[in-house]
């Protein structure tokens, strides 16, 4: 199951949602360095792995570049 913010504002309503099971909440930045791939998707870039994000001036996620990638081929 994939945890997904809900497809309001900025968030938009895609196929991806229609084709695999997800849960739509609101996610934590907390969370996302416990996950086990954190990654975005989208048209332009198909699906791309998110290696840090900065939130509040505290960076999260750089443990995630050592761990292996989820394979979605």
């Amino acid at each position: 199951v994939i945890s997904t913010p809900a497809a309001i504002g900025t968030i938009l309503q895609g196929v991806t949602r229609k084709s695999i099971i997800v849960e739509e909440r609101a996610v934590a930045v907390d969370e996302l360095a416990e996950a086990d791939e954190v990654f975005c998707t989208g048209t332009a870039v198909g699906v791309a792995s998110v290696a840090s994000i900065t939130y509040q001036g505290k960076r999260y996620l750089d443990e995630l570049i050592s761990r292996p990638t989820l394979n979605l081929t």
